[in-house]
């Protein structure tokens, strides 16, 4: 997939069709396509559960990604499966019609299974056009000071749920920094994070999702202090761009730049981008790319709508969230998943590195 969202495949086999239809008219050319895929409406469909979080956020955006289409289209909402969102982008890669009458909405959970090559994995994003993304923040926190944690003999704790969680993100961070990484399991929330942190069961922790001032007054009670914002990878700023929400912590080229340790260019950093992406992730609305690029271009009008809209931007600031549209949601896809080499890099350093088998 191009920076374009619009695949070689999709643009090969699009090329008879918009021929077809130029001989047939402007007007045909540039609206009977879409017409004709909204003719029986749209689905927008969700990871579940149907009241759950990703749920909540695909039932406030619909209204306004139906304003990009064409008016009076009908429309439809289905939840599917677990909050991991498997389930719902396997039936989405299966069994929906790629004409673009569906979009997905699915946690950032998905690509992290994707990545490193879950078992019960049988999507591939890469054939996904975006058309919304909503990140969160990335911070690694910790009772010891970030010259410390690089110089110690022995490996860093650091807190995790499992092995396929957000985690992954400062692992491959930490990392590329040279710090061996010794992940302790069942650290999930902010609050048990914390609790670990106070009591010295790890070193580090990564605070991240809605409500991420919060999470870092929470460490700094117990003596945590932030290290770094893994915010490089998610910025369409630049790559050393502070986040404007959380301008005084560094980001994590700034942290190695000022540990002097120089980051590879290579697979292995693409690894730690695709990673950083994924985690950072909290939903993502996305078609498939064998769709028209009028439809295309028609969700999106509806995705930019939802973004500008005041109503939705408060929900999104009490959140922390940040809505991605147009070039920079492709952008993050296209570094999150268009790499196979930053992929097998993932994989190999999971395998490797930290003994992880995929299920």
């Amino acid at each position: 997939m191009t920076t374009t969202g619009i695949s070689r495949r999709a643009l090969i086999g699009l090329t008879g069709a918009a021929l077809a239809a130029a001989a047939a008219g402007p007007a045909l050319a540039t609206e009977a396509p879409a017409e004709a895929v909204f003719a029986n409406g749209v689905t927008v469909l969700s990871s579940g559960p149907a009241f759950g979080y990703i749920a909540g956020w695909a039932k406030l955006l619909t209204p306004y990604l139906l304003d990009g289409l064409p008016r009076d289209v009908t429309s439809s909402f289905e939840a599917m499966g677990g909050p991991d969102g498997v389930t719902v982008c396997n039936a989405f890669g299966a069994r929906m019609d790629p004409d673009g009458s569906t979009m997905m909405v699915t946690p950032g959970a998905a690509f992290l299974a994707w990545l490193e090559g879950d078992s019960r994995v049988k999507y591939d994003p890469s054939h996904w056009i975006p058309a919304l993304i909503g990140t969160t923040r990335l911070v690694l926190v910790s009772t010891r000071p970030i010259t410390e944690i690089v110089t110690r003999k022995r490996a860093v704790r650091l807190g995790a749920m499992n092995p396929i969680g957000p985690e992954l993100a400062a692992m491959f961070a930490l990392d590329l920094l040279g710090v061996p990484v010794a992940p302790v399991f069942g650290q999930g929330d902010t609050k048990t994070l914390v609790d670990g942190l106070r009591h010295g069961r790890i070193d580090v922790a990564l605070l991240s999702g809605p409500k991420i001032r919060d999470a870092l007054a929470a460490a700094r009670a117990v003596g945590a202090a932030p290290l770094f914002i893994l915010a490089s990878a998610t910025s369409c700023d630049g790559p050393a761009t502070r986040d404007p929400l959380l301008p005084g912590i560094p980001t994590f080229l700034e942290a190695a730049d000022a540990l002097r340790r120089p980051l590879p260019d290579d697979a292995r950093f693409g690894a730690y981008e695709a990673a950083t992406i994924a985690a950072s992730t909290c939903f993502a609305a996305v078609l498939p790319d064998l769709v028209r690029p009028g439809t295309v271009a028609s969700w999106r009008r509806g995705a930019q709508l939802a973004a500008d809209n005041l109503s939705l931007a408060a929900v999104a600031t009490q959140q922390e969230l940040r809505f991605q549209t147009g070039d920079c949601a492709a952008h993050l896809m296209q570094r999150m998943t268009g790499s196979a080499g930053a992929v097998a890099a993932l994989r190999a350093t999971l395998l490797h590195r930290f003994g992880w088998h995929a299920s």
